[in-house]
């Protein structure tokens, strides 16, 4: 394993950005079209930028005057991945899942009771609609062992609050991305791209992302650098920029997902897909506000984090028109 390219002081952000850089740059299996990349970035700049609200979201619990909604984001978080092979399984089924627990029980997400969680409690508590319904929720055991994990360093280092956490974070946000990969080893997401050492840390800048959008940035989610954050490499995302034709994949890859075919998680493509959509999404939000500039329209920065909610919320209001989805087991 070849030293990874990038300043050892460097930024958990900073480290994503450069590294999923040299994946694209050295990539066999995936492409950025950058003149259908401009193109998008043109149709947007004209219709412009829908504002996500995060609370507005029916699935999500969100009261900004709490502690709570800062200890439920870091749960949904903690259990925020790989919702196929069920295809009728969504996010929304998390979050809201979540969302009714807490309303019955504000206890439920307390340190002690996270750091005993197990598949039981899972399905018998948390996730009992869902599997009524007759869904088949992938990993439980290891979503469950993620919960121990998110209880037993909560109440070691945080005085059991999610809350705590963030204020240490002093109000930056990459700097709070790396406090949580630093303390919680399941947030730690990297993998290894031809001896090099790449960073996504996917559900790290998520976490990030869903705080500033839950507490609307003030408080406790107020962050003097959301701009560091990257998009959050996941499927949905690709999904929609290839179908968009700005991810190019090979004519084999782009075979194996319209069959569904597994990608394996650390694989070549799997891993030069997640660096491309992140690259391709930095690539228009520089483009955008440069083209916002130029106009001379007054606009707030347009950050990763606009365009990531933007491009996801697109696909799933799409999901019966748009391409599959390439299909990876992993946290």
């Amino acid at each position: 394993l070849r030293a990874t390219r990038h300043q050892p002081d460097m930024q958990a952000t900073e480290q994503v950005l450069s590294t999923t850089a040299y994946v694209v740059q050295h990539a066999r299996s995936v492409s950025i079209n950058d003149e259908k990349l401009a193109s998008e970035v043109e149709t947007l700049a004209q219709q412009g930028l829908p504002q996500e609200k995060w609370g507005s979201n029916w699935f999500h619990f969100c009261d900004p005057s709490s502690d709570l909604t800062a200890q439920y984001v870091l749960v949904l978080d903690a259990l925020n991945f790989c919702f196929w092979p069920d295809d009728k399984l969504e996010y929304h089924h998390l979050a809201s899942s979540l969302k009714n627990a807490l309303e019955k029980d504000p206890s439920c997400f307390d340190a002690d009771k996270l750091a005993c969680a197990s598949v039981e409690t899972l399905e018998r508590d948390w996730f009992r609609d869902v599997v009524a319904g007759g869904h088949v929720i992938p990993l439980l055991d290891e979503r469950a062992r993620l919960l121990r994990e998110v209880g037993a360093v909560l109440a070691r280092d945080f005085q059991g609050k999610a809350s705590v956490m963030i204020q240490k974070a002093n109000k930056s946000a990459s700097g709070l991305v790396q406090l949580v990969t630093a303390s919680f080893p399941g947030f730690r997401d990297s993998s290894v791209y031809q001896g090099h050492q790449v960073f996504f840390y996917k559900r790290a800048q998520i976490f990030v992302g869903d705080v500033w959008g839950a507490y609307e940035g003030k408080g406790i989610g107020e962050f003097n650098d959301i701009h560091s954050l990257t998009m959050f490499a996941d499927y949905r995302v690709p999904q929609v920029l290839a179908s968009s034709g700005i991810l190019v994949y090979s004519d084999e890859l782009r075979d194996r997902i319209a069959s569904k075919v597994q990608i394996p998680s650390g694989s070549e493509p799997e891993i030069e897909i997640r660096a491309a959509t992140v690259q391709a999404v930095e690539r228009m939000k520089i483009l955008l506000n440069k083209s916002f500039d130029q106009a001379g329209k007054g606009h707030r920065h347009v950050t990763s984090l606009d365009l990531d909610w933007m491009l996801w919320g697109y696909g799933e209001g799409r999901l019966d028109k748009l391409p599959p989805c390439h299909r990876t087991l992993t946290i």
